[in-house]
């Protein structure tokens, strides 16, 4: 297992000019790019700081293993965990890209350790925080975009990974939530020879197994698949890789098991973004297609509302719900390093800082205290064109 390890010294050297950047990015007069190039942060060989719009993204150490369409979970401790994704294998689909390592971001040294690797590699996979403090990855494609029908535990305190009960079906790009008692519904994907999956399926950690939850009406991937307050799971847009895409959204209910077509949205959405608003209310945003549209849909009277758009179309993106309840969309397909925050309280969009690396395909995951931690994804500019090690922290 590797480890990445730095002297004593160098790491409280390396927090000091952390601090000094933290403290006087905020007064510097920023380059026309928003770009400060001065001091170091968290390991990174040259520290990068942007600082136009509100907050700043301040670049972090790199990872070892270049990564993108991975998972990303934060553990109990509160640590993050990468997991899996595509690396650097050339720009065919059929090279040997994806990866099975694994690693861990500590955002207390803002440094990487690896962790186990994985029995599979895995490209698309969603993986979760189980209630025990243990970590899943379901899914996604092996080699040659084979789906894949197992799934793994992590063991944090063993540092091991446990293959466990395989799904009836093996899937990638698709979608999955946690219910509060621990088990996980997996729901549509792609399976062999890129047929879309309408199946549906419920894993119990506690028992190991996995059972049947109905099927969709329509059978998508690039889907996103969202938990509401009241127990139903709402699943939006996808379709296949290219349009069509899928604008009617369809609606899990526990209690019949059963799947129903809810009312439709404005766009077609598709490698898009969903996400719950402390509210009860879902925000969709971007999509293939160039779509810039954003909307909003109310569980409780089946109605969408189209809110302003995106500051630019995005797609492959990321967003993050923030601690104090706005929601934050970063990067997307082209060369795209802006964010865009959303105030549910005014239904309104703000524009914010840029990120330090353009990027789509990457992950962003909220820290205890507030943070945002932007793991790789595909860069499409300079230097970092391709799938990146770049690592950043977006802090309020």
């Amino acid at each position: 297992m590797r480890r990445l390890a730095l002297p004593a010294s160098f790491v409280f050297l390396t927090l000091l000019l952390t601090v000094a950047v933290a403290c006087t990015s905020d007064a510097a007069a920023p380059s026309p790019s928003g770009e400060d190039t001065a001091g170091d942060a968290g390991g990174s060989d040259t520290a990068k700081v942007t600082t136009a719009g509100p907050g700043k993204f301040i670049a972090t150490d790199k990872m070892v293993d270049a990564r993108g369409y991975h998972a990303a979970v934060r553990l109990a401790d509160g640590r993050v965990m990468a997991i899996a994704g595509k690396s650097r294998g050339g720009a065919s689909a059929w090279k040997a890209s994806s990866i099975e390592a694994t690693a861990i971001w500590d955002p207390v040294t803002g440094e990487w350790t690896d962790s186990a690797i994985l029995a599979t590699v895995r490209e698309h996979p969603t993986g979760h925080l189980l209630l025990d403090g243990r970590v899943i990855v379901i899914g996604g494609s092996a080699l040659r975009q084979e789906p894949l029908v197992t799934s793994e535990v992590y063991d944090v305190a063993a540092d091991t990974w446990t293959e466990v009960a395989p799904m009836s079906i093996g899937r990638w790009r698709h979608g999955s939530v946690m219910f509060p008692d621990g088990r996980i519904m997996v729901v549509a994907g792609e399976t062999n020879d890129l047929v879309l999956v309408a199946e549906a399926e419920i894993y119990d950690p506690t028992t190991d197994t996995w059972t049947a939850a109905g099927a969709l009406n329509e059978a998508r991937a690039l889907h996103t698949a969202t938990l509401l307050q009241d127990g139903r799971v709402i699943v939006i847009g996808g379709g296949k890789r290219d349009s069509p895409y899928i604008k009617t959204p369809e609606i899990w209910d526990p209690a019949t098991n059963e799947w129903t077509q809810g009312a439709p949205t404005q766009a077609a959405h598709s490698a898009h973004t969903a996400t719950l608003l402390p509210d009860g209310r879902v925000l969709i945003t971007g999509g293939k297609g160039k779509v810039t549209l954003t909307e909003v849909y109310d569980p409780e009277t089946n109605i969408w509302t189209t809110l302003a758009p995106l500051s630019e179309w995005r797609a492959e993106h990321a967003a993050v719900l923030l601690a104090d309840g706005r929601v934050m969309v970063s990067g997307g397909v082209g060369k795209v390093a802006t964010t865009d925050i959303f105030d549910p309280a005014t239904d309104t969009w703000t524009t914010g800082a840029n990120m330090v690396e353009t990027r789509y395909a990457h992950s962003m995951t909220l820290l205890d205290d507030g943070r945002v931690l932007v793991i790789g994804g595909n860069s499409t500019d300079g230097d970092q064109r391709g799938v990146t090690t770049e690592v950043e922290v977006w802090a309020p």
